[in-house]
C-alpha cells in the first residue's frame, strides 16, 4: 500500500486546527499573593466627663463619710489674758488627749491663758463641729492649734462654773525644785543656774501647740524643758527633772536619796484623789498626772523628781 502523502496545504491547515495544549499550572506554580491583613476594629473611645472638683474642707472642720458616727470633740471653758483682763473662752480639741494638754496649759498659766482659769472639764461631744451643738458655726472661729475651734467671750459648755483646780482634775502643785518652777522666764533660769551644756532643738508639742526644746545640765543633774508660744518666742520652764549627783531639793524638803517616808510625810495628803498613788508604786505623783510632783523611788529612795505633765 502506498503511503498516503500529505501536500504542504494539507500540513499547514492540520498545523492550524490542532488543539493548543492548555497550561495548567499548579498551585505551587502560581506566584503567591500576600494576604490582605485584617485589621482588628478598635471601639470609640467613650468620651469620659471630667471629675467634679472635690469641694475643698477647711482643716478644722472634720467631716464625717457617709455611713459613719459624726465626729467627737473635747471641749474646756477657760480665760485668756487681754488688755483689759480674762476674757472667757470655750475651746475645743479633737482628741481627748489634746484637750487634757490645754488643761495642763491653762494650769500652768502658759502663754496668753488665765492661770487656773478652768471652769469646765475635758467634756466629749459627738458632732460634725461644735458649733452644732453649742451656739452654732458661726460663733466658732478656727484655733491656732491645728485640730481645734474656739468660741470667744463666753463658755457655751452646760453647767455650773467650778474651779477644777480645787477637785484635782488638772492641779499643779505650786512646787519648785531648788527656786526653779514652773513659768519662770528663761532670763530668769539663766541667772540662777547658769548656761546649760546643751540645747536640744525646738520643737513643736502637738497636744498643747507649744514649742519645747530641752535644756540639759549633765553636771549638775538637771534637765528643763523650756517653753514657748511661738518659736522664737520668750522662753519659760514648761517641766523640769533632777537626777543624781543634785543636791537641789523641793518646798517640802525632798531631794534625791530621801526616803519614802519622807515624801509621804511631806506630799502624802496631795496625792491625786482620782487615781491615788499607792505607798509602795515606784512613782508617787503629788496633784495629777496631768500636772504635779513625780517622785520616782528605788528600794524606797527617790532616785529622781519631776515637776510638769506626765499624761498626753
Amino acid at each position: 500500500m502506498m503511503s498516503r502523502r500529505l501536500t504542504p496545504l494539507a500540513l499547514l491547515l492540520t498545523a492550524c486546527t490542532a488543539s493548543s495544549p492548555v497550561n495548567k499550572a499548579t498551585p505551587d506554580q502560581v506566584p503567591g499573593v500576600p494576604a490582605v491583613p485584617v485589621v482588628p476594629v478598635v471601639p470609640a473611645v467613650p468620651v469620659v466627663a471630667a471629675n467634679p472638683a472635690v469641694p475643698v474642707v477647711a482643716a478644722n472642720l472634720a467631716v464625717p463619710a457617709a455611713g459613719e458616727p459624726a465626729a467627737s470633740w473635747w471641749c474646756i471653758c477657760y480665760a485668756r489674758t487681754t488688755a483689759t483682763g480674762g476674757e472667757p473662752v470655750t475651746a475645743c480639741r479633737d482628741t481627748e488627749g489634746a484637750c487634757h494638754g490645754l488643761e495642763r496649759a491653762i494650769g500652768a498659766g502658759r502663754s496668753g491663758l488665765v492661770a487656773g482659769s478652768q471652769t469646765r472639764k475635758c467634756a466629749a461631744v459627738t458632732a460634725a463641729h461644735p458649733g452644732d451643738v453649742y451656739g452654732g458655726q458661726e460663733a466658732w472661729q478656727p484655733s491656732k492649734k491645728a485640730g481645734g475651734w474656739l468660741s470667744i467671750g463666753e463658755c457655751r459648755l452646760p453647767g455650773e462654773d467650778e474651779s477644777v483646780h480645787a477637785d484635782g482634775e488638772g492641779t499643779m502643785v505650786d512646787d519648785n525644785i531648788g527656786g526653779l518652777k514652773q513659768g519662770m522666764s528663761a532670763e530668769a533660769v539663766l541667772e540662777k543656774v547658769g548656761e546649760p551644756g546643751k540645747r536640744g532643738r525646738i520643737g513643736l508639742e502637738e497636744a498643747t501647740g507649744t514649742y519645747v526644746q530641752r535644756w540639759d545640765y549633765e553636771a549638775q543633774g538637771l534637765v528643763l524643758t523650756m517653753g514657748s508660744a511661738k518659736r522664737n518666742g520668750p522662753q519659760t520652764i514648761y517641766d523640769l527633772t533632777i537626777r543624781a549627783p543634785s543636791t537641789l531639793t523641793t518646798y517640802g524638803g525632798v531631794t534625791i536619796g530621801s526616803s519614802r517616808k519622807d515624801v509621804l510625810a511631806a506630799y502624802g495628803e496631795e496625792r491625786d484623789p482620782h487615781d491615788p498613788s499607792g505607798d509602795q508604786d515606784d512613782v508617787f505623783i503629788a496633784g495629777s498626772v496631768y500636772g504635779g510632783v513625780f517622785f520616782t523611788f528605788v528600794s524606797d529612795k527617790v532616785t529622781e523628781i519631776f515637776i510638769g505633765a506626765g499624761a498626753e
